[in-house]
């Protein structure tokens, strides 16, 4: 049991000094940025959860899939719902009533996704845990958001 501790400890510490070093380093663009995201959102969840070894490696790959499912529909509902480009007020009703049950056909694929690892997340983790891996990927939601806030703030001062 000392040994798995030993082993999960220092991968929870090489994640995190990845993501420090890797925060360190100069912007290399989006994929750059998007990887760094990643490596961030691994050490949060990991510290978050506080999986044992077993849980982490039956852990890991499911929530990987489900979180590239959630990417594909999130991309994929951002091509379908281009709102941003056009005018509410000048779409038939006919277009608006095709827009707005789009939106709803999209957010119940989102419940279905979530429905189905949702499953699969309490055949790998106790019920605590699995309500901590929701709780902990709100937290890194609002952690992005605040420091998105704080450096708005920072480049707002600079000008």
């Amino acid at each position: 049991m000392k040994k798995h501790l030993i082993t999960f400890t220092l991968c929870a510490s090489l994640i995190i000094a990845f993501t420090s070093t890797a925060f360190a380093q100069p912007d290399r663009g989006p994929q750059h940025h998007r990887e760094q995201l990643e490596s961030q959102k691994i050490a949060y969840l990991t510290k978050q959860l506080e999986l044992t070894p077993q849980e982490a490696q039956a852990f890991w790959p499911v929530y990987n899939q489900f979180d590239a499912k959630r990417k594909t529909l999130r991309h994929d509902f951002g091509h379908n719902a281009k709102q941003e480009d056009m005018d509410i007020n000048k779409l038939s009703d006919k277009e608006a009533t095709e827009l707005a049950d789009g939106q709803i056909i999209e957010a119940q694929k989102f419940i279905d996704l979530r429905k189905e690892y949702h499953a699969q997340f309490k055949s790998i983790l106790p019920p605590q845990k699995v309500l901590k891996l929701y709780e902990a990927e709100r937290g890194f939601q609002k952690e992005l958001l605040r420091q998105i806030r704080h450096n708005r703030g920072e480049d707002a001062s600079k000008r």
